[in-house]
């Protein structure tokens, strides 16, 4: 076997069944394979492809040439796709694509296509399309409408975690007040809800920070490599508290929170644990005591406070009183806004 027969094949593949690929975007590819190329060497392959693909083209009008399969042609597959991989690949791309780095997407949407031409023309009307109708990730909130992001902005964050280099930033505040410039070492990306965060230190500093994608409005790759905090892990920042509404670095307590909440409010408790630790005593009157180790975040306050009157909290004591300040206002307010309904 040609030792090249490998190289040859992955560039076939990088071709795009839709739109145009650039030469020296597929040397950069072919590197993020393992091949050792130049761009001589994979121009050579190019036009020697051509000769063997007829469909196999190069749009020369304006530089940089574009290579591309015409007539739709097919993407080279080997081995053929199955329908475990399809049905794999529709739901990565219906929910973990925004996850992904913009190059590894632009690889991806070959397979993308053949696995809905799979789905479509093999499994048309069997269980295997059916599936995806029988699947579904619901948000346990408040349903939000996700903000935009740039998607130049997304294509150059995702590409300098993925490259472990610094970024240059121009973001907003919040609600879009404010305009400032940093350096930023990327560290993470993660998705919250319908918001994705940038995990990042900013110029020498070590303390990591939470920044909105949809608030950077510019963003610059650096020749210089990103420098990650002695022993930082984005699990381990997450499990610390990241995502608590502010609480969000090594300082997070954790308490032992003991609450009593209505049978009904309660009773998803029981399945989906609050903690490893977590006990639970059903009362007299039906209700359930709950004591479990949690993080002392804004996040644990807001979710208590989701539940009104169908939660009591006994301890910390301090928690207490804060929840119970909370419900105080909100019911002060309530009052307030009744006196001026109409009777």
């Amino acid at each position: 076997m040609d030792r090249n027969f490998k190289r040859l094949l992955d560039t076939l593949q990088l071709i795009p069944t839709r739109g145009k690929i650039a030469t020296s975007t597929l040397v950069q590819r072919l590197k993020d394979r393992r091949h050792d190329v130049s761009t001589r060497t994979v121009q050579r392959d190019l036009e020697s492809l051509a000769d063997s693909f007829d469909d196999l083209k190069c749009d020369r009008r304006n530089k940089p040439y574009g290579w591309y399969w015409a007539n739709e042609a097919r993407r080279i597959t080997v081995p053929g796709m199955d329908a475990s991989q399809a049905l794999s690949l529709r739901l990565l791309q219906t929910y973990l694509v925004d996850l992904l780095p913009e190059s590894t997407v632009r690889d991806l949407r070959p397979y993308f296509e053949e696995a809905a031409n799979k789905l479509t023309q093999h499994y048309g009307d069997t269980a295997v399309q059916r599936w995806l109708d029988k699947v579904a990730i619901v948000p346990a909130t408040q349903p939000l409408l996700p903000p935009p992001v740039k998607p130049s902005v997304h294509d150059i964050v995702t590409q300098a975690l993925l490259s472990e280099r610094q970024l240059d930033i121009r973001y907003t505040g919040p609600g879009g007040k404010g305009d400032k410039s940093a350096t930023v070492h990327p560290l993470g990306l993660v998705q919250h809800g319908v918001v994705q965060y940038l995990v990042a230190t900013f110029f020498d500093f070590e303390d990591p920070r939470l920044l909105p994608l949809q608030r950077i409005q510019a963003a610059k790759l650096l020749d210089k490599p990103s420098a990650c905090p002695a022993g930082f892990t984005l699990k381990g920042y997450i499990e610390q508290g990241a995502f608590g509404f502010g609480h969000n670095n090594a300082k997070t307590q954790s308490i032992r929170l003991v609450a009593v909440f209505g049978p009904q409010s309660g009773a998803h408790l029981l399945e989906s644990r609050l903690s490893a630790d977590q006990a639970v005593q059903e009362l007299p009157d039906g209700r359930l005591r709950f004591v479990a180790t949690v993080a002392h975040t804004e996040r644990l306050i807001w979710w208590l406070l989701s539940f009104g009157p169908y939660v009591l909290v006994e301890k910390p004591l301090a928690l207490r009183r804060e929840v119970a300040a909370r419900l105080r206002d909100a019911a002060a307010q309530y009052a307030k806004a009744a006196l001026a309904d109409p009777v």
